[in-house]
């Protein structure tokens, strides 16, 4: 099997300023990810698409090569999956080779753990049926049956209806954070995916780059994406908890 990595990190972001290269235990935010990703077995080699400028001192130091992200991939709507295809061309030029498995790890979080990494490519190896294998974590109390959205008088209503909820579930127990079982959200660590599920797109909202058939990684730590500034604080200690316990 032919396996690369790519880390995704611009510089443009709105939610947080320049969260991707804020310092977290001494070193920027993405390349944190790219530390735990290079400890995998397969060492793949690790490429960057940014448009983060001045960062080949710090790509010759740790053995990344960086993808110079074109300025249509590089604002606040771009498309991911886009950048993403990008990414696997300039690779396939530079290796002079066709990919088989991509794996994707983000600049805006921390928990890309080469041991769960080196699962999810097993299972792609291992399991013909499997067009993709993902990072989540288990957040039952983000049930969707209890979102809410404010409405244009200020009251709030439920996203989801009674009527789109049907008959199964009783008024008494609506609100039990467990009432339709485990709910587990993409956290942000990795995808790990084939090439044939990034170019061929499926019909599975939202990721339609994950194939027809993805297998989860559940991540037991708290992991998450960086997208406001109350996030900083678990990111912070989560670096710290690493250092620690690795």
């Amino acid at each position: 099997m032919n396996i690369a990595m790519l880390q995704t990190a611009r510089g443009g972001s709105q939610s947080v300023p320049n969260k991707n290269i804020l310092e977290f235990n001494g070193r920027p935010l993405f390349l944190h990810n790219i530390m735990h990703a290079q400890k995998s077995k397969y060492q793949p080699l690790i490429y960057l698409s940014t448009d983060i400028p001045h960062l080949e001192e710090l790509a010759i130091k740790h053995n990344f090569k960086i993808i110079n992200r074109p300025e249509n991939l590089a604002g606040s709507k771009s498309s991911h999956h886009e950048v993403m295809k990008h990414g696997v061309n300039e690779i396939e030029k530079y290796e002079n080779n066709r990919l088989d498995i991509l794996v994707v790890i983000l600049g805006n979080t921390i928990s890309a753990w080469h041991e769960d990494i080196d699962r999810a490519i097993e299972v792609l190896i291992s399991e013909n049926d499997v067009d993709s294998v993902i990072s989540v974590g288990k957040y039952n109390m983000f049930n969707p049956i209890r979102s809410l959205s404010i409405s244009q008088d200020g009251s709030l209503s439920r996203i989801v209806t009674k009527e789109a909820l049907g008959s199964n579930i009783e008024n008494n127990n609506i609100n039990d954070k467990d009432v339709i079982g485990d709910v587990y959200y993409l956290n942000g660590s990795f995808m790990v995916m084939r090439r044939s599920a990034i170019f061929d797109n499926s019909d599975k909202l939202p990721f339609t780059w994950l194939g027809n058939k993805t297998i989860p990684i559940v991540q037991n730590d708290i992991c998450m994406e960086i997208d406001a500034e109350w996030q900083t604080h678990i990111i912070e200690k989560i670096s710290m908890d690493y250092t620690i316990a690795r």
